[in-house]
């Protein structure tokens, strides 16, 4: 059974994350990419977590792919570790650079942000979907 004395720390976390989407931290990426060759959508997701926080869990992921608007996946915010998913289209054959921003929020609501830079690409494959692992 889940706390209920984190409703209010979900409200405020994403109230945070949505206040933080200009800010983007850049580290490596380490997953490799599934697309659709023929197909300009791709599928990024996977799991953010915020175990390297004590006491935080993730709020959002956002996604600003080079020259294109940001997209915000909002989290439930309950655990060390959620999934996430955003689609993007129009990519192209040479894919783009992006950057992932994860916004952590402490038991505090203190905003607690790190992210990773990485590419949004269309490798030959049979599914649009690239897994991306934001620790």
């Amino acid at each position: 059974m889940r706390d209920s004395s984190s409703k209010p720390k979900r409200l405020l976390g994403s109230a945070v994350a949505v206040a933080s989407l200009a800010v983007a931290v850049p580290m490596a990426a380490t997953d490799a990419a599934h697309a659709n060759p023929d197909s300009g959508r791709v599928k990024v997701s996977g799991t953010a977590s915020c175990e390297r926080f004590e006491n935080a869990a993730p709020s959002a992921v956002t996604i600003t792919p080079r020259g294109k608007l940001a997209k915000v996946d909002q989290l439930a915010g309950e655990d060390a570790a959620e999934p996430f998913s955003l689609t993007f289209t129009q990519v192209p054959k040479t894919g783009l650079s992006a950057n992932a921003k994860v916004t952590c929020v402490d038991e505090d609501g203190d905003e607690l942000p790190y992210g990773k830079s990485f590419r949004i690409t269309r490798p030959p494959g049979t599914t649009e979907i690239q897994n991306l692992t934001l620790k």
